[in-house]
């Protein structure tokens, strides 16, 4: 578990224990959590919502981490590519230039490509350009 990504997840995700819309419209709850089994009325705990977060974030380090290894990124660097996988999802991450960028030691490429990903259906988002700003200051603070 990357414990700077799930610090950083927590601090920049509103938990809700009621299911509501996204930005995108999806059935969403918890830090973000969205799927089979999430739909109107859906509650959870706080403790629910907590075991979520980690668990999800623990399979994203794994997955990270796997596709980095080559490029002996920082913990920081790790932990910016974690949440913004948990933002877009593992196959966007997997074929972003975000992550081509990172291999190849690019860090301002890297940190570029980062700031592109701040649309929700095709529309700029301020939330998402706000933590794209964010990704990308931790992730040049490790570099």
């Amino acid at each position: 578990m990357n414990q700077i990504a799930l610090d950083f997840i927590k601090a920049r995700e509103r938990c809700r224990l009621t299911a509501y819309r996204d930005s995108g419209g999806v059935w969403t709850v918890g830090y973000g959590a969205t799927g089979p089994g999430i739909a109107q009325g859906t509650r959870w705990t706080q403790e629910q919502a907590d075991a979520d977060l980690e668990r999800r974030v623990a399979a994203l380090a794994t997955s990270v981490s796997v596709r980095t290894a080559s490029a002996l990124l920082t913990p920081q660097q790790t932990a910016a590519l974690i949440s913004f996988a948990y933002n877009v999802g593992v196959t966007a991450f997997g074929s972003s230039h975000v992550l081509a960028f990172a291999l190849a030691k690019n860090w301002i490429a890297a940190v570029k490509a980062l700031l592109t990903w701040d649309h929700v259906n095709g529309v700029e988002s301020q939330g998402l350009l706000k933590r794209r700003l964010y990704e990308a200051a931790l992730f040049l603070e490790g570099a």
